[in-house]
C-alpha cells in the first residue's frame, strides 16, 4: 500500500484532533476549579513570621496595623482573635510580652474589641510615617527606633484621630520588636 498525501492528511487531522482534545480538557479543568479568595484576616494569618519577618521598623508597624484592622473590622471570630493575638505577640519585645500574662492580654484585647463594636467604631485609615521619618538611637547598648502613626476611626458619622508613637528595639536575632507605644504630641506628621 502506498502512503500518499491523503493518508498524511488523515494522520495530520488525527494529531491535531488529539492535541485539540488535550487542550480543551486541560483548560476545562482549570476553569472549573474556582479561585479561592481569602479574607483580610486569613491573609494576615498566612504570613509565616519565622521565615518572613518584617525587615524594617516601618514594615513591623505596617504588619501590626494590618492585625489591628482585622481586630476592629467587626467581622471576626473568637478563634481568629486568638490567632491574630498570637501573631501580634510575635511582633512584641520579650520585655513587653513578659509584662502581662497571655490570659490578661487576651482579656484586655477582647474588652477593647467589644468597646469598638459597642460604640460602632471602625478603624478607617492608618497613616504611617515614611521610612525616612524613623528616629534611630541607642539606649543601654541596644538599637532602638521610634516611628509615628496616625489612626483615623469612624464612630457612626464622627471621625476621631489618634496619634501614636511606637518604640521598637532590636532583639538578639536582629529583628525589630515593639517595645511600647504612647500618645504622640500634636506636632506628629505622618504620611500614608
Amino acid at each position: 500500500m502506498r502512503k500518499g498525501p491523503k493518508s498524511m492528511a488523515v494522520l495530520a487531522v488525527m494529531v491535531i484532533t488529539v492535541f485539540a482534545l488535550y487542550y480543551y480538557l486541560v483548560n476545562k479543568v482549570e476553569r472549573s476549579s474556582p479561585e479561592v479568595e481569602t479574607t483580610a484576616v486569613q491573609d494576615v494569618l498566612l504570613r509565616n513570621l519565622e521565615t518572613d519577618y518584617p525587615a524594617t521598623v516601618r514594615e513591623v508597624i505596617k504588619y501590626y496595623n494590618e492585625i489591628m484592622k482585622c481586630y476592629y473590622s467587626g467581622e471576626i471570630t473568637d478563634a481568629e482573635v486568638k490567632d491574630l493575638a498570637d501573631k501580634s505577640l510575635e511582633l512584641l519585645d520579650a520585655e513587653l510580652v513578659d509584662y502581662q500574662t497571655e490570659e490578661m492580654y487576651m482579656m484586655n484585647l477582647k474588652t477593647e474589641i467589644a468597646g469598638f463594636e459597642a460604640n460602632n467604631t471602625v478603624l478607617s485609615h492608618v497613616a504611617l510615617s515614611s521610612s525616612t521619618a524613623v528616629d534611630y538611637y541607642t539606649y543601654n547598648g541596644r538599637e532602638c527606633a521610634q516611628i509615628r502613626c496616625i489612626y483615623t476611626m469612624r464612630q457612626k458619622t464622627n471621625l476621631v484621630t489618634i496619634k501614636q508613637l511606637y518604640v521598637l528595639r532590636k532583639d538578639d536575632a536582629g529583628r525589630w520588636k515593639i517595645l511600647g507605644w504612647q500618645a504622640a504630641d500634636d506636632e506628629t506628621e505622618a504620611a500614608g
